[in-house]
């Protein structure tokens, strides 16, 4: 959007990325404030994981890092928090010895059913009243801002 700029400036209010930094702020906000309703201090970085860990039990650290785009160390601080929480267990990959797979726990596994509802009412919330087809655009444009960006 071209209208972000003047002459000799910028139009916060117009630009996109200041946007898109509000809505993540508001996001994670509202994502610690639903996970603490229910009981748990989970992180919204310990909660994509989580995610993803539900899809795929047992993935590597590694493509932790890589579906979540997080780097390695950031990556190990997650978990060991998780670790120490027994939301997660680490285990040595029987095929890599450098390697660590990340397992749930009995409890994370059952956080799922508690929290995945609250989940759809955060996410019923922030998109009351936004046409279906512009939510299509949005994601569409931002996936090939990504891409832009990333490579």
């Amino acid at each position: 959007m071209r209208d972000q700029f003047t002459a000799d400036g910028i139009v916060l209010d117009n630009a996109l990325a200041y946007w898109i930094h509000r809505v993540y702020q508001a996001t994670r906000n509202a994502s610690f404030a639903t996970l603490r309703a229910a009981g748990e201090e989970i992180t919204p970085e310990q909660w994509i994981v989580l995610v993803r860990l539900w899809e795929r039990d047992g993935r590597t650290q590694t493509e932790l890092g890589e579906s979540t785009y997080r780097d390695r160390p950031t990556m190990s601080r997650i978990l060991a928090g998780m670790e120490r929480r027994g939301l997660i267990r680490r285990r040595p990959d029987d095929d890599n010895p450098r390697a660590w797979r990340v397992h749930l726990t009995a409890r994370s596994k059952a956080l799922k059913a508690e929290l995945m509802p609250r989940a759809r009412e955060l996410v019923a919330r922030s998109l009351r009243g936004i046409d279906r087809r512009d939510l299509e655009v949005t994601r569409t444009t931002l996936q090939k801002m990504f891409a832009n960006l990333a490579g």
